[in-house]
């Protein structure tokens, strides 16, 4: 299995025999349903909602603020546990590199938000049953928020090897996702400097997130998502490599 699939399948296992995953779902999906249901009666009532466009737009939207929340919530308890009892150091004793326990974590928090948002596959197809869907944004919007999710989680990870309390490592991977969310807000572009707002936009989540759930999949963006994770990846490797040097 190599050192990736057992961390991989520790974690993993970890997380469907403990409450957090059961609440991480429950949570992401009744956020995502009530801000859909809600935005669909200001839209003039979920039976009527896009019956003519079938639209999923609503719901997506509101999908980066959902995981600005819960993704920190997911990822606090990665490594402040073992941080915190000590056994980070016993793992680091054994011949194990350190990257493949960070990616083993990763990839076990990256299954854990394919798993929800494969339990929101029901939405899409109830709301084709009331209209002609067009499902190119729907698989944008899908490969948008698994890149999204996983720029997140590898945010929280490297907070996380950095904080032995899993509080601390929720609100430092909360405001550093949070900002990169609402630096591309409209809004606050519009109140900044013409030059700082042309970059704003560049390194923002939410404009590239956007841009893929129109459909249209621009390679620069998937190259950003994943030069974001490897990147904080690799931070995080760091870290480990310096508590291993100790």
């Amino acid at each position: 299995m190599g050192v990736v699939g057992a961390v991989f399948w520790k974690e993993f296992r970890g997380f469907i025999n403990s409450p957090l995953a059961y609440i991480f779902l429950i949570l992401f999906l009744l956020y995502l349903g009530a801000t859909f249901f809600f935005g669909g009666l200001v839209a003039g009532g979920f039976t009527g909602i896009q019956v003519k466009e079938a639209s999923l737009e609503a719901f997506f939207a509101s999908l980066p603020y959902a995981f600005v929340i819960i993704v920190p919530a997911l990822a606090m308890k990665l490594w402040p546990d073992e941080l915190k009892l000590g056994t980070v150091e016993l793992l680091m004793s054994y011949p194990v590199k350190p990257r493949h326990v960070v990616v083993g974590k990763f990839l076990a928090g990256l299954a854990l938000i394919a798993t929800a948002l494969a339990c929101t596959l029901v939405t899409p197809f109830t709301v084709a049953s009331y209209g002609r869907l067009d499902w190119g944004p729907v698989q944008g919007s899908y490969l948008a928020s698994l890149l999204l999710g996983g720029a997140f989680l590898s945010v929280g990870l490297f907070a996380g090897a950095l904080c032995r309390e899993q509080v601390t490592a929720f609100i430092l991977t909360l405001l550093i996702c949070g900002a990169l969310v609402l630096v591309g807000k409209t809004e606050y572009l519009m109140t900044t400097a013409e030059g700082f707002s042309v970059w704003a936009n560049r390194i923002a989540f939410n404009t590239r997130f956007e841009s893929m759930a129109k459909g249209v999949i621009d390679l620069r963006d998937v190259i950003y998502f994943t030069t974001f994770i490897v990147a904080f990846l690799t931070l995080n490797t760091t870290v480990l490599e310096a508590r291993k040097a100790k």
